[in-house]
């Protein structure tokens, strides 16, 4: 097992692999020492972060998914962290994570706790991370091409990742795309992923999601090649250990979501609500349901972190992470625990990029995070999408992975 070629690519980036019972590979994972949420954002609790505290036990570090979730082939349908395979797609959050278990002993999803530890890291370092965002580049770094699209000489398009400038004047279309017209396009330099997607979009004719890894520097978080990839982009990802009820904020303890055989079913005693304190940045974890607790709201022109929901008719509505607001009056203090999530921003300061939605509807609704394949601008650490029930499955919802030591 030690002598496999992803055990040499893991040591030389300081990474850890997990091994399943057959010793095929169940992922690669990173590992992020223990820190205080104050070290992480100046403000936040003289504390552990969340993220380090399972069971009541704190962990001297965590072992999070380099990779989103796919299938490796060998791994008889378990969803595994590995370079250059297919992100998972169109599965549910449960049957997610049913198949990321399955990888091996102590391996479940990745969790709120987890990723609001990453995105206040990321805050802290200042790391900006691209990704899959505009069909196989990051919209920053490329206009997609599209069928239908009148194009000038010198207009520059992206396509499967590469860059291309067109060379003759034209209408875009299927049998003039870049790749397979070398008279209408100079190819230039890549930007962008691999995909290997069997379905293609209409309109850009290309693939959705792109392999594990094989996008530039910049799609790794903190433009390390040890670090996270793919954070950002191709799919969004389940978010375990959060939910919304009724438009109420429910949350399992802690990091308690990261114990494998934590219940995260619609119906677990482990969920809790969060009763903000009335004079400080404290809070209580106490039953859902309960009078006070931390509820989205909408005010009829923006998204407030507020202790009630006025309207459960609404609808879908989003703004910008970073523009996020309380309610002045019935929420003086927001709790710190959505700040350590990286539920709400953190301060005027935060300028975390990401669109956040909420459906203002009666029900359960499960968040996924990140960004996807043409989400652009909306990407980001700060994106969450709170759309749809735990069930919803769709070619932009897949899954990260994460181990006990």
């Amino acid at each position: 097992m030690n002598n496999s070629p992803l055990e040499f690519l893991a040591k030389k980036y300081g990474n850890v692999v997990k091994y399943d019972a057959a010793g095929n590979v169940a992922g690669i994972y990173v590992k992020f020492q223990k820190m205080k949420s104050s070290d992480l954002v100046a403000g936040l609790p003289e504390r552990t972060h969340p993220a380090f505290i399972i069971n009541g036990v704190e962990q001297d570090y965590i072992l999070l998914g380099k990779y989103k979730a796919g299938e490796n082939g060998v791994s008889g349908g378990a969803l595994v962290s590995a370079p250059n395979i297919m992100p998972a797609r169109s599965l549910g959050a449960d049957q997610c994570l049913s198949r990321m278990k399955a990888a091996g002993t102590g391996i479940t999803g990745m969790t709120v706790a987890d990723y609001g530890f990453i995105k206040l890291l990321a805050q802290k370092e200042g790391w900006v991370p691209k990704g899959n965002t505009y069909w196989g580049q990051s919209h920053k770094d490329a206009t997609a091409w599209e069928v239908g699209k009148a194009l000038t000489v010198g207009a520059v398009r992206g396509y499967e990742g590469w860059r291309y400038e067109c060379l003759i004047a034209h209408t875009t279309a299927a049998e003039l795309k870049p790749d397979i017209a070398p008279t209408y396009w100079k190819k230039l330099n890549f930007v962008g992923g691999v995909s290997q997607d069997t379905g293609k979009d209409a309109n850009t004719q290309t693939g959705y999601r792109t392999l594990n890894g094989t996008g530039p520097l910049d799609w790794y978080l903190g433009n390390d090649p040890g670090n996270l990839a793919d954070i950002i982009g191709s799919s969004l990802e389940q978010q375990y250990g959060y939910r919304i009820v009724d438009c109420e904020l429910q949350i399992l303890e802690d990091n308690n979501a990261a114990d494998p055989s934590a219940d995260l079913s619609a119906t677990s005693a482990a969920w809790k609500a969060i009763l903000p304190n009335a004079s400080d940045d404290g809070y209580t974890l106490v039953a859902p349901g309960t009078a006070g607790t931390l509820h989205w709201n909408w005010t009829g022109t923006a998204i407030q972190l507020d202790t009630q929901c006025d309207d459960l008719t609404v609808g879908s509505k989003g703004q910008s992470f970073k523009t996020l607001t309380a309610h002045a009056e019935r929420l003086p203090y927001v709790p710190s625990i959505v700040k350590e999530l990286g539920l709400f921003p953190t301060g005027s300061g935060d300028n975390t990029e990401g669109y956040y939605y909420v459906n203002f509807v009666a029900g359960e609704r499960f968040p996924r995070r990140g960004g996807y394949y043409y989400l652009t601008s909306s990407a980001g650490l700060g994106s969450v999408h709170a759309y749809y029930e735990r069930g919803y499955a769709a070619t932009n919802y897949g899954c990260r992975p994460r181990s006990l030591p």
